[in-house]
């Protein structure tokens, strides 16, 4: 259920750099958000970080032309 809410099979994510960013912004986020006491929203980004990092891991890049 989750892959269809937040698909991240794109070709704009193939290559890495992108990925990383991504990642570094959502776990910065939550943890800049959480030195700011706003737990929840730390919890938020936190997650989507890790729900995009478990999806990164999972698919084959190589199906995209530059993907590694």
């Amino acid at each position: 259920m989750i892959d269809k809410f937040i698909n991240l099979d794109h070709a704009f994510f193939a290559q890495p750099l992108r990925r990383t960013l991504t990642l570094a912004v959502c776990f910065g986020w939550g943890g800049f958000e959480a030195l700011m006491g706003n737990w929840g929203w730390a919890a938020i980004f936190v997650g989507l970080g890790a729900i995009a990092l478990w999806q990164f891991r999972k698919i084959d890049w190589s199906k995209y032309e530059g993907g590694h």
